[in-house]
């Protein structure tokens, strides 16, 4: 019995080492998975190892997998200037997190690094995690045109120097693939393609690609026209654009035909622009001096404004708005909506923040500043002689005050808040401020003024008699008058 579990042991231990010995080989031949999961591996590629004279060919450079990389670098791809010129970098949109070193100075080869460049991070600790990924990833793509002169079998080379570094501070070791072949074919190019397409200063949706053939944008109101820029994949292809002046509110077509150097083959490529029917951005608006909110509105069919406002655009917190301005006042006329009352013109004072609404009978626009007529406060003394009334004056009867000598007055406020009497001058057609003391006020001051002075008066003479006795005292006493016997 004893024998026999002696053998049963030992036929176990000679088959748990022959496990143990086949399991080893597969480290042996590849070199262990620890080694692997510490190298990455970098590739070219492209959707076509064939061009013609002029085109544009587009190399991805790519990565077997992505584990959070912070910094990757200098990456340098190779090629022979007498065959390409280098045209581009473009990063994967996947790396959107990173920034992008591209030195292109070199004729035969550009050199590409990457760091993460996420805010607020401090060894692995991210606010936002690195790009993370288990399969084959674009990291850039290198554009390279063929010279026009250009024929037979070119190399794009992939050489790797720098680091590569993880969130965790450790580092990967590159490797690279062989060199990428590319034919250079002598022969008329089919190629009706473009490399990049853009509006100049506009967003397009989707992202720009090749076979991608319609888009879209938007403007604004003021926008009349777009600039169109394309270059086509091929340098012999002719570009024509359409419909790009001349926007009409709402929707355009702007297109974009390219024709093949062979003169068979086309693309048209359409941009829709919306060009929108308000000129208000949307959204804008912003907060008065008094904490006023206010939107800004599409100006009415029909509006009445002061002489010399002309129209223009001005930029009120950060939103570029449709404003009537003119030279030399501060204030712009703005069409705005509070939330509560009816939409209206304002004068709107982009220095003080003070705003007053426009009331053609009740706002005067003088010489470098706005005036508004409001009631008189409690407490202000109308100017002695003055009593209510109104006078025409541009054509709009407007209330305040008059004397008998017809000299009109009004209590206006500025549009840098001030408020006070201003007086009206026939001869030249303007409001000048007026520098009044309030009746009351000055009543007082001259009481005040004839008190101190009769008590001034009292106290002299006062004086002067303490003086006169004191001296007829002294004088009695050091001059005695002799005594008649």
């Amino acid at each position: 019995m004893k024998k026999t579990f002696a053998g049963m042991f030992m036929g176990f231990a000679r088959r748990t080492a022959a496990f143990l010995v086949a399991a080893s080989i597969p480290f042996a031949l590849t070199g262990g998975m620890l080694l692997a999961d510490d190298s990455i591996h970098l590739s070219l590629s492209t959707q076509t190892s064939t061009v013609n004279p002029g085109d544009i060919i587009t190399i991805n450079v790519n990565c077997d997998s992505f584990d959070s990389l912070t910094e990757f670098g200098p990456i340098k791809v190779t090629f022979d200037p007498e065959q390409f010129d280098y045209v581009s970098v473009t990063p994967s949109d996947a790396l959107s997190g990173y920034s992008f070193d591209i030195d292109d100075s070199d004729e035969e080869y550009v050199l590409v690094m990457a760091e993460f460049d996420a805010l607020n991070y401090a060894g692995a600790d991210y606010e936002v995690l690195p790009f993370y990924a288990d399969v084959q990833t674009v990291l850039f793509q290198v554009s390279l045109r063929a010279r026009p002169d250009a024929s037979g079998t070119s190399l794009i080379g992939l050489r790797t120097t720098g680091t590569f570094r993880r969130a965790d501070g450790s580092t990967v070791s590159p490797s690279c693939s062989e060199d990428l072949s590319v034919v250079v074919s002598l022969g008329v190019s089919s190629d009706a393609t473009l490399s990049s397409l853009s509006l100049e200063g506009i967003t397009m949706t989707p992202a720009f690609d090749p076979q991608v053939f319609e888009y879209s944008a938007t403007v604004s109101r003021d926008i009349e026209s777009v600039t169109v820029n394309a270059t086509a994949s091929n340098i012999q292809a002719i570009i024509s654009v359409e419909g790009a002046d001349e926007l009409d509110t709402g929707e355009n077509i702007v297109s974009v035909h390219v024709l093949a150097q062979d003169g068979i083959r086309w693309h048209e490529y359409r941009i829709f622009v919306n060009r929108q029917e308000s000129f208000i951005p949307e959204g804008s608006g912003f907060v008065d001096a008094q904490g006023e909110t206010y939107t800004f509105m599409t100006f009415p069919g029909n509006y009445d404004l002061p002489e010399g406002f002309m129209q223009t655009t001005r930029s009120i917190n950060g939103y570029t708005v449709p404003v009537f301005a003119k030279d030399g006042i501060q204030s712009v006329l703005v069409y705005i909506y509070n939330g509560h009352d009816n939409p209206d013109f304002y004068f709107y004072n982009p220095i003080t923040g003070i705003t007053s609404v426009f009331d053609p009978n009740a706002t005067v626009v003088s010489v470098g500043y706005v005036l508004t007529a409001i009631e008189c406060p409690e407490g202000v003394a109308v100017p002695q002689g003055f009593t209510e009334g109104s006078k025409e004056i541009n054509g709009v009867q407007m209330e305040g005050f008059i004397n008998d000598d017809d000299v009109f007055i009004s209590y206006f406020s500025d549009d840098s808040g001030n408020t006070g009497f201003y007086m009206y001058d026939e001869q030249s057609g303007r409001f000048f401020r007026m520098d009044t003391v309030e009746r009351s006020v000055e009543r007082v001051y001259k009481n005040l003024f004839y008190i101190f002075f009769i008590a001034s008066v009292l106290q002299s003479i006062f004086i002067i008699i303490i003086v006169y006795t004191i001296r007829r005292v002294i004088s009695n006493r050091t001059n005695p008058r002799p005594k008649r016997v």
